[in-house]
């Protein structure tokens, strides 16, 4: 068995017994507190013949056999309520979550959108003069060196690939959620690109 294994096996355990205290202090806490709550509130506010010998005897009479029921009640009671809260709280982390890399995205979106335009004004335009000189030798029955032709092309296509993760992308239904699925898209195309080239 790897060490890996074994520190996910150990780090696995502590997190049940962790959660086993958690279920057996707030079962605990919210029976005896629930419960003390509810008789007080009976033996002050309710106008009614009560028998509770709270003076005397506090412990014995708030804590007396026959109210064991009612704090087991009151304690799976506030189990429920720590559930529910631990349930919306990680709702909430993800809801948070899901919205700081929707930012990020963003943010990263419109850099890219800001170089690609910038790219494209300036590297576009001397890359446009070289395939139109490619252009012009071919039409003339010039021979061309393929070491000008790849480069020309291969930063023409890195462009466009540039250009349509910028400005179509974001915009359609394969929009990235985060920040690692453009690294992910840019690698794919840009690698494709080159492997393209050298086949």
């Amino acid at each position: 068995m790897s060490i890996t294994k074994l520190e996910f096996q150990r780090e696995r355990s502590g997190d049940m017994y962790l959660n086993l205290i958690k279920v057996i202090v707030v079962f605990t806490m919210g029976s005896i507190g629930m419960h003390l709550l509810v008789m007080l509130m009976d033996y002050y506010l309710i106008v009614k013949p009560v028998y509770l010998n709270l003076h005397d005897n506090f412990v014995g009479t708030i804590f007396s056999t026959p109210m064991y029921p009612m704090m087991g009640v009151y304690g799976l009671y506030s189990l429920g309520v720590y559930f529910l809260w631990e349930r919306k709280k990680k709702a909430i982390l993800m809801a948070r979550e899901k919205q700081l890399q929707s930012e990020k995205v963003e943010a990263v979106l419109k850099t890219m959108q800001r170089i690609t335009g910038m790219l494209a004004e300036h590297i576009a335009t001397h890359n446009s003069e070289i395939t139109h000189w490619v252009e012009s030798r071919k039409s003339q029955g010039q021979l061309v060196s393929e070491r000008v032709v790849l480069p020309n092309k291969k930063i023409a296509q890195a462009l466009h690939t540039l250009s349509e993760i910028s400005f179509v992308l974001p915009y359609s239904e394969n929009r990235p959620e985060n920040v690692g699925d453009i690294e992910k898209i840019l690698h794919e195309k840009i690698g494709g690109i080159t492997e393209f080239q050298k086949n």
